[in-house]
């Protein structure tokens, strides 16, 4: 208000007096000055959120315009926090560090401030992909450790995640996870960390990590946690990630009791126009995996359809998927599970129909053109290449991928 009041006083003396005029217009830009400083703009509420979950954990959110969040746990003296979504990305970006290192400062200080200034003890990673990795430089700087994966934090590295910077002053602020372990024993929250190995088939990344937190039987499990909301009255016929079926796996393999889920990005509610806390209970999750059917059992099925029906019945098969608004990502798993089995004439055929399901997405014309190419049928996979590249140049993938991949596979 103050501010407004200052810019008007301006415009009133706009055709007074010039000499007088530019006194005044200098004491009212120092004012201005003088009032930034002590009233300054709260930029941050725009930028960031907090919602609480329970007496220790809340979630912040690093951008409004998306639902990643971090997961902030309390204790005495300290702070932990669960993901840095700084960049809301995923596997398929590098990244400069000095692209996300401003706005991480900002996230920090937000933090801190909510918790009279208590210093960041761990940042816990699960996967290297950036909304579980970014922006940690800051972190570092001010002391914490970075809890990952071995192979997570050596991928992040080789990725690009902090450009030409010299990290090696932050070595001994990583711990690299290579087994289960628990760390903060002493408190009276202490935190289990998962370890999923290559028995873990569904992960997004070799190795992943879940957090478990025994006082509050809680799991954050980022994006393993693939579930949504489902009016299970209404779908009574669903399709889930596998991913679900590793993060049981992982619970009922530990014998842990889990009362609650905690995944990476929350769902948003478009009647109250707010995102939700991204959590599920134990019955939701019993009741999730109950009645829907893992991705891998239907792709088992659509792979096991012969060549002459699939000719023949493409727009039935079209129909189905429409009408059971069956993911596209179920077919494409579907063509790769046919190339696996060496059953290529299938994968093109269920390539068609996924580039007719799903027109006009770039790695889907990949995912065609390297069907034909197990195929043996050069010149469509040749003609596939062009396309997919003269929509994306930047694309990574084509004819010398598919060109390996072949080749490892017949090793």
């Amino acid at each position: 208000m103050l501010m407004i009041i200052l810019k008007n006083i301006l415009k009133i003396i706009k055709n007074k007096n010039k000499n007088f005029m530019k006194k005044l217009s200098c004491i009212a830009l120092i004012a201005m000055c003088f009032l930034t400083k002590i009233f300054p703009q709260n930029t941050e509420k725009a930028l960031f959120t907090k919602n609480s979950y329970s007496k220790e954990i809340s979630f912040f959110r690093t951008d409004t315009t998306h639902g990643s969040q971090s997961t902030v746990i309390e204790y005495a003296d300290f702070l932990v926090v669960i993901e840095l979504p700084i960049i809301n990305e995923g596997g398929g970006k590098s990244t400069n560090l000095t692209e996300d290192i401003p706005k991480a400062k900002d996230f920090l200080h937000f933090i801190k401030k909510h918790y009279n200034n208590k210093p960041v003890k761990y940042v816990l990673s699960s996967h290297w992909h950036l909304h579980s990795l970014s922006g940690i430089t800051p972190f570092f700087e001010q002391g914490a450790t970075l809890l990952t994966a071995k192979t997570n934090w050596e991928y992040s590295i080789k990725n690009g995640l902090f450009g030409n910077n010299d990290i090696s002053k932050y070595k001994k602020q990583v711990i690299e996870i290579t087994k289960d372990t628990t760390i903060l024993q002493k408190t009276n929250n202490p935190i289990q960390v998962l370890f999923l190995d290559e028995t873990y088939t569904n992960k997004p990344t070799k190795d992943y990590l879940f957090f478990f937190m025994p006082k509050n039987k809680t799991m954050h499990a980022s994006c393993m946690c693939a579930m949504s909301d489902i009016d299970f009255n209404v779908r009574k016929d669903f399709i889930y990630s596998d991913r679900v079926s590793d993060l049981s796996k992982a619970i009922q393999t530990r014998n842990l009791s889990v009362e609650n889920l905690i995944k990476l990005t929350s769902e948003f509610d478009k009647e109250k126009k707010i995102y939700k806390n991204p959590t599920f209970t134990k019955d939701y999750f019993a009741k999730f995996v109950e009645k829907g059917k893992p991705m891998s059992s239907v792709v088992k099925e659509f792979s096991a359809y012969n060549l002459s029906f699939l000719v023949s019945k493409k727009d039935s098969i079209l129909n189905h998927l429409t009408t059971k608004k069956i993911s596209a990502q179920v077919i494409n798993s579907t063509v790769y599970d046919c190339i696996k089995q060496k059953k290529y004439e299938q994968a093109v055929q269920w390539s068609q129909i996924l580039n007719l399901y799903h027109a006009g997405e770039v790695n889907f014309m990949d995912t065609m053109g390297e069907a034909y190419y197990y195929a043996g049928n050069t010149t469509m996979a040749q003609h596939y290449h062009n396309l997919i590249f003269a929509l994306k140049p930047t694309h990574k993938g084509g004819i010398e991928t598919w060109a390996k991949n072949k080749e490892n596979a017949q090793k």
